[in-house]
């Protein structure tokens, strides 16, 4: 499956591809398209991450943040900047603006330029990790921190206004088709077919919610039995790139019919699944051990409830999924503010 179309994007492997060397002129348009790389890996939790290995429950984190760009919003990022450009949306156009926790606007930032696009704003909230601020820096955006008020226009509406202006551009990832599109055609396949079609939990935290409703497509086609489940961040709470039940009203997808079961993750879990998937060799960030925990309490539920079995497949197993977006490094300094000392011991 081919995330993007445009010419540009779909050459045949001639420069580099799988032999991992990339040259000539195209060579940083190749590298970054992730039709010539290897399936991004997906590796099983040991029995010590899984308290239902026991029971036949297999755990497997997708490694999404092993894509060039170390974030699977460049997936989104790349779809929706080329579509836009197929569609000539782009013609003149000088300056993209975007809402964003930080990965979709960084990733935004280092494609432009394969666009001709020299400016970026990144609308961001004011309490943005610094390492993530940092890092917007480096891509070359240019970041503007905002604070939600009551009666004030939020980030994407604000993002939206200025994409109305001559010369600029607002990829509107929040209800942009193809932002899901993305993981239909790309990121769910991929899953499905490592797993040879044993799949039966799909989880991911709801941010933008591209990703659950994407997968949620293609994986109801393949399979009634497979259940997709929604992780949304506890009122009260936060994490990096995903959303409580009040700001997920801000968004265009339907999610909730994209979810066959939705939960809540809270900040310290997510923040301490991510410090135990990462000791155990799998750097992922704080939206990774949300997916995680997430994920956890799913199973947990179906556990009480009596009905595990109900999400076995033929072979007699649960096979359950959670996508890692990200690594911890934009985010070091949070890890001990919301851990205490002996969460790392």
């Amino acid at each position: 499956m081919i995330p993007v179309s445009a010419p540009d994007f779909l050459r045949q492997r001639e420069n580099g591809g799988r032999s991992g060397v990339f040259e000539g002129p195209t060579a940083l348009r190749d590298f970054l398209n992730p039709e010539n790389h290897p399936p991004v890996p997906m590796v099983e939790l040991p029995a010590y991450l899984n308290p239902f290995a026991a029971e036949g429950v297999r755990v497997f984190a997708k490694l999404m943040y092993l894509l060039p760009l170390l974030t699977v919003k460049s997936l989104p990022a790349l779809q929706m900047l080329t579509d836009a450009a197929e569609a000539g949306r782009l013609e003149g156009v000088h300056t993209i603006v975007e809402n964003s926790s930080g990965n979709t606007v960084f990733a935004l930032s280092v494609l432009a330029k394969l666009f001709d696009i020299g400016r970026v704003l990144a609308i961001v909230p004011w309490d943005i990790a610094p390492g993530k601020l940092d890092l917007l820096r480096i891509a070359g955006a240019e970041p503007l921190l905002r604070r939600d008020a009551p009666g004030q226009p939020g980030g994407i509406a604000e993002a939206r206004a200025m994409g109305e202006q001559p010369g600029i551009f607002n990829p509107a990832q929040y209800d942009n088709e193809s932002n899901p599109a993305v993981y239909e055609k790309w990121v769910a396949p991929e899953v499905w077919g490592q797993t040879r079609g044993r799949l039966t939990v799909f989880a991911a935290g709801l941010g933008t919610t591209g990703t659950l409703v994407g997968a949620s497509r293609f994986l109801r086609r393949q399979s009634p039995c497979a259940r997709t489940v929604g992780v949304m961040c506890a009122a009260g709470h936060a994490v990096p790139g995903v959303r409580t039940a009040a700001r997920l009203a801000e968004i265009g997808f339907d999610w909730r019919g994209a979810a066959d079961c939705v939960v809540e993750a809270e900040t310290k879990e997510s923040f301490k699944r991510s410090v135990d998937l990462c000791r155990a060799g799998i750097m992922a960030g704080p939206s990774s051990g949300f997916a995680l925990a997430g994920l956890q309490k799913f199973l947990a539920m179906r556990r009480e409830h009596g009905d595990l079995d109900r999400l076995r497949n033929a072979d007699g197993e649960v096979v359950a999924v959670f996508l890692c977006g990200d690594t911890p490094l934009p985010y070091l300094d949070k890890y001990s503010t919301h851990l205490d000392p002996a969460d790392f011991c």
